[in-house]
């Protein structure tokens, strides 16, 4: 009896901790090592699109590149998107793309960047627009710094793409709703490890400023310090790690998939990726669904409420550390912070999506963005009840508002990447392979950014309306708009989870 009680702790332990069966190796470990290679150039991208935009041009430019920048490329790449899955299949797609995306990252490292006074108008010339045109100084600012915003927009897109629509995509078409309970989280576990390594291996290249000049004689020529070397060895990783996830995606398309027990994973033909309906048809089949519709809302509140509480707590970053380096040290750790919170997050979402309900894992995420973003709105709205609060001691209000930012931000993202996405992804998995492939492609693409760019008109308009406006002064409006999206958020996870509550239903 004793035996037996030991064998049945440690295989609860098993489960809690590592719920998946060995023969379920063959395919869960490309999968997730593919993950850990997109996730680790997520993490780099986004430390390096923030690091070259705030510092030199501010962090109220975000809001005008995501909107009128990144939202009408979404657009675009979705039309693309949808054309080429009707001449291809899912394996080539995602060789084009992410080919194409390092592309642009090795251009602008390796040409744009050490070059940038010769691709670059005069500082001159943008002064003096800005002088004759003071209500459109944010797009004169990016006009000056025109391959940074290239570069942000590609980085932006990365996420969007290779993650939410590709990677995402093709696990729906093998992994049944069975496995997925199981295998989504994990996937995130081991994925999320890469934005450990990537915060440490940014802190390196940043530190290698600090010994420029040894470098510099040991290379025989100037390299343009503060940050070009470090940009140029960071692209140079985030380009092996993007090879690195072409060669595993084929390995799975090629080998695993071939395999007679991995076939039995899902009821979907595994080598039928490539959809038929026309662009137009596409459209009308996506505007028609409102269960698609339910989860762009999802994506859109989810995207909204994050670009809100970004842009102030991004603000504050650029007062205390304001130069490119400087900036990425901070993002570094940033990263470490997030990876360690996202992994344990792993492990706790894993065990709820198996225990508990649909319902229940999705409310967790929009719960605790609602109670962290309120703490941080709350501290930077009321800085001088918190200052008289810590009198007797040395309070540096700027420092204490970025801490909080980061914990806010490392605790809605960790729940985001642990619950948000595999919630859901195990929505798309009932639907048809139309729906799945381009109804996903509008949710994704084009959702995330529209969440996002709702977010970047509130701010652009003010600051467009008001030149001297600020994140500080605009605070008070934005926690009104981020306590009402939160709530629209409950609202429509509660329709959702009725819708595929139903489908789950109807397709055992």
């Amino acid at each position: 009896m004793l035996t037996k009680s030991k064998t049945s702790i440690c295989r609860n332990i098993r489960t809690i901790l590592w719920p998946i069966e060995s023969s379920e190796l063959k395919a869960f470990l490309p999968m997730a090592f593919l993950m850990f290679c997109i996730l680790f150039n997520f993490s780099a991208l986004r430390s390096i699109k923030d690091s070259l935009v705030v510092p030199s041009i501010g962090a109220e430019v975000i809001s005008f590149l995501k909107l009128w920048l990144v939202l009408p490329v979404a657009i675009i790449f979705t039309i693309i998107y949808v054309r080429l899955s009707n001449l291809l299949q899912i394996e080539y797609i995602f060789y084009i793309i992410v080919s194409s995306f390092l592309s642009v990252y090795i251009l602008f490292a390796f040409v744009l960047y050490p070059s940038q006074d010769y691709y670059h108008p005069s500082q001159a010339f943008i002064d003096a627009l800005l002088l004759d045109y003071p209500h459109f100084q944010w797009f004169i600012k990016l006009l000056g710094k025109w391959s940074y915003a290239m570069v942000y927009i590609v980085a932006e897109l990365w996420s969007a793409v290779v993650i939410n629509l590709m990677f995402w995509q093709f696990a729906n078409h093998i992994i049944a709703t069975s496995q997925a309970r199981r295998f989504y989280p994990m996937f995130g576990l081991i994925g999320n490890t890469g934005l450990i390594l990537a915060g440490n291996i940014l802190i390196c290249f940043a530190g290698i400023s600090d010994s420029s000049e040894d470098i510099q004689d040991a290379l025989g020529y100037v390299v343009g310090f503060e940050s070009t070397l470090a940009l140029q060895l960071m692209v140079g990783v985030i380009t092996i790690f993007g090879i690195i996830a072409m060669c595993l995606f084929r390995y799975l398309n090629r080998v695993v998939l071939h395999d007679q027990e991995v076939k039995l994973f899902s009821t979907h033909d595994i080598h039928d990726t490539q959809t038929k309906l026309s662009f137009t048809e596409s459209i009308r089949l996506i505007l028609s669904s409102r269960y698609i519709g339910y989860i762009v809302v999802m994506i859109i509140c989810y995207g909204l409420v994050i670009n809100i509480l970004e842009g102030p707590w991004k603000a504050k970053i650029r007062e205390l550390y304001p130069t490119t380096i400087e900036y990425m040290t901070f993002m570094g750790r940033f990263n470490i912070w997030m990876g360690i919170c996202s992994v344990s997050f792993m492990l706790i979402g894993s065990n709820l999506l198996r225990k508990y309900s649909w319902l229940i894992s999705a409310m967790i995420t929009p719960s605790i963005i609602g109670i962290t973003g309120t703490m941080f709105f709350t501290f930077v709205v009321f800085p001088e009840y918190f200052s008289r609060t810590f009198s007797d001691i040395a309070f540096n209000p700027i420092y204490a508002a970025i801490i909080v930012g980061a914990l806010q931000n490392i605790l809605s993202k960790s729940t985001k990447y642990s619950l948000f996405d595999s919630t859901k992804e195990m929505a798309y998995i009932p639907l048809s392979r139309e729906l799945r492939t381009k109804g996903k492609a509008a949710a994704e693409v084009i959702g995330s950014k529209l969440g996002k760019s709702l977010g970047a008109f509130i701010q652009s308009a003010i600051f467009t309306i008001v030149p001297m406006a600020t994140f500080d002064s605009m605070s008070p409006l934005l926690m009104v708009v981020f306590i009402v999206v939160i709530m629209i958020w409950f609202i429509d996870v509660k329709k959702l989870n009725t819708e595929y509550t139903k489908l789950t239903i109807e397709n055992e």
